[in-house]
Order: structure tokens, then C-alpha cells, then sequence
């Protein structure tokens, strides 16, 4: 059952490579060669509709389904090293600088909302978000007892409880995508932000990540992209994140994308710890058995230490954009 499980993944990626290829594709495991056949193009109103339909139903039990505080800690670490530096790359093109008032919301365990509060500078000030009272607690054990220029609150996304107008610059990485009503919290960004303030949103497409060649650290795309459906939340969010800005109200966004790929390492586990993070729900959502799911894990981890295999991580969207 589990070299079936494990086959199905490599299944699943090579016939994404023969959409992109319009060709028959061959790949061999454990001895077995699976064979594939070119398939239509992505739907992407299919999965839309199938996000709508389980928005409804499945918010109540939508919870964030990573780990957070303590617990997340390394996973946020490996995270924050794979996209730190085109975060910053973003954040300076956007116009980050000495003095601002920015914030930076779903801030997890504040790696941005201290990089930024490195930005800004005494004269400057920033205060991380998150929902999640692990995560600020988290973020503020690791604050640096001389700091005084950045601060941590719970608070949601969708309704920070801050003034009108409040911010020069609104911040956030891998949050949209994990929400119910990614547009909502668009909306509440805009009302922080001052008239001319600028919004700088990160968010991926976890279907994006892969592995050349094709191997189990595919499970990462599968499994999320079937688990976003069932929780009512929008894994693929990156894809649409430039014309979700344009609809928020702001104006002439700009985009870019960042996708890090990695030989060796310990950042070459992110894949790995995500799903080993996001098991129980997956097998809650009946997507993997306990068993198919230890076996993919073990198989992920080994392939952290082969140099032969590629793991390329999720595609991340960047979009800034100005408030009129």
C-alpha cells in the first residue's frame, strides 16, 4: 500500500511535467516503471469553485494546521533562511526605510517583524500580528531585551482592532493562503494603511513545489493542494494574489516571484517537517493513512541528504502595491 502511495505522487508530478511537455513520460520506483499520459491544463476555476463550495462548511474546523510557537520554531527558521533574501530584495524595492511605521501581520515568530524593525531603525517603529498566542509569545521570547522600536500583539488579520490609517507600510508573508477570507484581510490592510502607505503581500502556491527528478518530496504539493479544498482554504492563493491586491483598491500593483531551489541542507527539509507538521489533519481529511504517511516522511528525510535530488520549494508571489 505504501509503494502504491508513493507511486501515486510520482504519478501525479510527472504528469504535470508532460501538461507543461504534451508528451508520454516514464519514470521508474523501487523497480516499478509508472506510466503516465499528457492530461488537459490546470482548471483553476474547478478548484475555485471547490474552495467556495468548502468555505462554508469546513471554516469551522479551518484551523491553521501547521504547529505554532515553540513547536514551529525550526520550521519558521528554515522558512525565514530560504526567503529572507528575497523578502528583503521586496521590501527595499517597495520602499522600506528609516522612520516608518509598518506592520507586519500573521507575524509567526517574527523573523520579518524583527528584520524589518533592522530597517526602520530607531526612528521607525513596527508592530507583528499574529491570531495565535503561541506564536507571540514565541516571537516575544526571542525579542532582544534592547529593542524598542518593535512590538508583538495578538490580533487577527481580518480585524486588528488598530486606528484607521495607522501604518506607512502593511507586511505579510504566507498568510493569506492559510485564511477563510483572504479578501477580508486585504481589506482590513488597506484601512491601516495611511493614504499613500504601501501593502507588501508574500504568498505561495504550495502546488508548485516539486523535486528534479520527481520523487517523494512531491507529497508536499499533492497532499496540500487536496487538503486546501477540505479546510476551505486556498493553497494555491499565489496564483491569484496580484489581481486579489488590484480588487482590494490599490493601485498599478507591482509583482515578482521567488521560488528557491536547494541540493543540500538543512533548508531542504522544509518540504519534510510542513507535511510531518500538517499530518494529523491529513489523515483527519482521509488523504493518507498513519501509515502511508510515516513511510513518506522517512522517504522525505532521506532524500534530504541526497545531492541528486533537487527540492524546489513552494513559488512565492510577491505583490506590492500603493493606497490611493
Amino acid at each position: 500500500m505504501v509503494t502504491k502511495w508513493l507511486n501515486r505522487i510520482f504519478s501525479s508530478q510527472v504528469q504535470a511535467v508532460a501538461t507543461r511537455h504534451r508528451g508520454a513520460t516514464r519514470v521508474w520506483l523501487g523497480g516499478d516503471r509508472v506510466k503516465t499520459r499528457s492530461v488537459g491544463t490546470f482548471d483553476r476555476r474547478a478548484t475555485e469553485i471547490a474552495v467556495g463550495e468548502a468555505n462554508g462548511k469546513a471554516c469551522a474546523k479551518g484551523e491553521y494546521v501547521l504547529a505554532t510557537g515553540t513547536a514551529a520554531a525550526h520550521r519558521l527558521n528554515i522558512l525565514h533562511d530560504l526567503y529572507e533574501s528575497g523578502t528583503c530584495h521586496v521590501l527595499l524595492d517597495a520602499g522600506l526605510r528609516r522612520g516608518l511605521r509598518v506592520a507586519d501581520l500573521g507575524c509567526g515568530t517574527g523573523n520579518v517583524t524583527t528584520l524589518i524593525s533592522d530597517f526602520v531603525g530607531p526612528e521607525g517603529y513596527v508592530v507583528g500580528m499574529d491570531a495565535s498566542s503561541e506564536q507571540i509569545a514565541e516571537a516575544r521570547s526571542r525579542l532582544s531585551s534592547g529593542a524598542t522600536n518593535v512590538s508583538f500583539v495578538e490580533a487577527s488579520a481580518t480585524d486588528t482592532g488598530w486606528p484607521d490609517e495607522s501604518f506607512d507600510m502593511v507586511y505579510c508573508r504566507f498568510l493569506l493562503l492559510h485564511l477563510c477570507e483572504p479578501e477580508r484581510a486585504l481589506r482590513e490592510m488597506y484601512r491601516l494603511l495611511k493614504p499613500g502607505g504601501v501593502l507588501v503581500c508574500e504568498d505561495g502556491d504550495l502546488t508548485s513545489a516539486s523535486s528534479e527528478p520527481p520523487s517523494a518530496l512531491c507529497a508536499f504539493a499533492d497532499l496540500f493542494g487536496r487538503l486546501g479544498p477540505v479546510r476551505g482554504v486556498d493553497y494555491t492563493l499565489g496564483r491569484r494574489l496580484y489581481q486579489m491586491v488590484a480588487a482590494a483598491g490599490f493601485a498599478a500593483p507591482e509583482i515578482t516571484y521567488n521560488q528557491p531551489v536547494i541540493a543540500r541542507g538543512e533548508t531542504k527539509r522544509l518540504l519534510e517537517l510542513s507535511v510531518a507538521e500538517a499530518g494529523p489533519a491529513l489523515v483527519d481529511a482521509g488523504l493518507i493513512t498513519a501509515a502511508e504517511l510515516d513511510a513518506t516522511l522517512v522517504e522525505m528525510r532521506r532524500l534530504g541528504g541526497d545531492e541528486k535530488v533537487l527540492a524546489v520549494m513552494p513559488r512565492m508571489a510577491q505583490v506590492w502595491a500603493r493606497k490611493c
